[in-house]
């Protein structure tokens, strides 16, 4: 039996079996991890993926504000139960970009044989903002007197406008590969269309002249009427399109008298005439409902001259460009006031003017043609309207002749003009509206809550209108409006 058993070699076999299978049973237990480990780091990408294009979406600039977000996004959007303990590992940010890292861990089945229980599971996605494909913008931007006032951060209210613009535009140009156009079109109580275009059929301008004086007539008088008693004089203020300006009232005579004089030559008549010119002023149209939309361009706007060397109209219009350098210029050269010796010009509020040359700089059809045709879809090419005004209207309509003039009569006639003017507002935004174009409009600096309510009507929606109290608030519009306009899209 002893020799029986040391010849038995059945057990050895099962000895052998059980030695080789350990290794086999590891390499599938490796093998089965290995695959939820490929399938975790798969799903982490994912969530990457669209946490920083979340991230991107977002108007949020703030870097600790950032981070929580995209934990709480990661939070609400883990549906995976095999994969523990998901955070944000790392996070790079500016305007244009979204670098965000996560990092999680993966239990094992069969690595812990091996002493290895859990596994690291990293993903990273970079997410970019840039415009993209065509798009043309038309910056419809407030050059009234109330402009030249404090933005209460140290500087003109004009002059944050222009940073603020500026910004906006070297936003929309960085990406060298999109189509991008952008208009400046400077509004007051009139629109400048440029001199350049006096002879073009869509502006009717009268030729300039100068007046012939009278022919100068002379008498001898020995009596004059002259003043005994003056009113007197004393500091005051007046308000010119909001803005509260120094003045003299008061004065004046309060009594003439009738004296005998030496004999002295009374003369009427004479002179050199006053001379006239156009400085690019243009009105409303007074046909029809002409002046709420871009239709008919064969009828055309009036032009209106001035007293030579007294222009009157803000910046000319800049036409849709694709020269960044160009655009850039024209916001530079925005002012709100004009001054030449004596001569001051402090234009007042007149929205429909800015609005419905707005819309002319877009569309294709004269008075400008630079405009791609309309989209339905507003895609190609996208169509937008920035407005953007710190103060309500403060001018009517004169349907006689295009004129915008300040409201007269009774109190309840200047009500009703201004009325007028403010449904007019709202028509051609609704114009604008259902061409498709987007509208975006930005009250700055504004207390009217009636004016602030229209501009919230006009726009497209509630998250295109911006209540921007002050210069950083007017800064971040822009840049919100600049980050709308862009596409997010991932880069890695």
């Amino acid at each position: 039996m002893l020799k029986k058993f040391g010849s038995d070699e059945r057990g050895v076999f099962a000895i052998m079996v059980a030695v080789v299978l350990i290794p086999v049973l590891l390499a599938i237990g490796f093998a089965v991890d290995l695959g939820r480990y490929m399938k975790a780091e798969s799903y982490l990408q994912e969530l990457a993926d669209s946490a920083s294009l979340a991230l991107a979406a977002a108007r949020e600039k703030d870097k600790t504000k950032l981070t929580t977000m995209a934990n709480e996004f990661v939070g609400a959007n883990d549906t995976v139960p095999f994969v523990d303990d998901i955070h944000v590992s790392s996070l790079v940010t500016n305007d244009n970009l979204i670098d965000l890292g996560l990092n999680a861990q993966l239990k094992t089945y069969f690595m812990g044989l091996a002493n290895i229980h859990t596994m690291n599971v990293n993903a990273n996605a970079e997410a970019i903002r840039a415009v993209s494909g065509s798009v043309e913008v038309a910056l419809v931007l407030d050059n009234t007197y109330s402009m030249i006032d404090s933005d209460g951060a140290g500087s003109t209210k004009i002059a944050t406008l222009r940073t603020a613009a500026t910004g906006l535009v070297t936003e929309l140009f960085k990406n060298k590969d999109a189509d991008v156009r952008i208009a400046v079109v400077p509004y007051a109580d009139y629109v400048n269309v440029g001199t350049g275009n006096r002879n073009q059929p869509w502006v009717s301008v009268p030729a300039d002249y100068t007046t012939v004086p009278a022919e100068k007539v002379c008498t001898t008088k020995t009596t004059k009427s002259v003043c005994v008693k003056t009113n007197p004089t004393y500091a005051c203020t007046k308000d010119v399109d909001g803005v509260i300006v120094p003045t003299t009232c008061g004065g004046g005579c309060a009594e003439y008298q009738d004296q005998t004089v030496a004999p002295y030559q009374s003369c009427t008549g004479g002179g050199s005439g006053t001379s006239y010119t156009w400085y690019g002023c243009v009105g409303s149209r007074t046909t029809g409902e002409l002046r709420l939309s871009d239709l008919v361009p064969a009828t055309p706007y009036p032009g209106y001259l001035n007293v030579k060397d007294k222009p009157a109209c803000p910046t000319a219009i800049t036409p849709l460009s694709k020269d960044q350098a160009t655009v850039t210029k024209a916001v530079s050269e925005m002012n709100a006031e004009f001054k030449k010796g004596s001569y001051v010009y402090q234009p007042l509020t007149y929205i429909p003017s800015g609005l419905i040359w707005g819309l002319n700089v877009l569309s294709s059809t004269a008075p400008f043609t630079e405009g791609l045709s309309y989209d339905k879809t507003n895609i190609k090419p996208r169509k937008v309207v920035v407005l953007m005004t710190d103060g309500e209207n403060t001018l009517r309509l004169n349907t006689a002749d295009g004129k915008h003039l300040v409201p007269s009569g009774t109190a309840a006639n200047k009500l009703k003009q201004m009325q007028q003017t403010d449904t007019d507002t709202r028509a051609i935004c609704k114009t604008i509206k259902d061409n498709k174009i987007e509208l975006f409009t930005i009250a700055f600096n504004l207390d009217s809550e009636d004016a602030k309510s229209l501009l919230s009507s006009c726009a497209t929606d509630a998250d295109h209108f911006y209540d921007a109290k002050d210069s950083a608030a007017l800064m971040a519009a822009f840049s919100g409006i600049a980050q709308s306009l862009t596409q997010v899209r991932l880069a890695r």
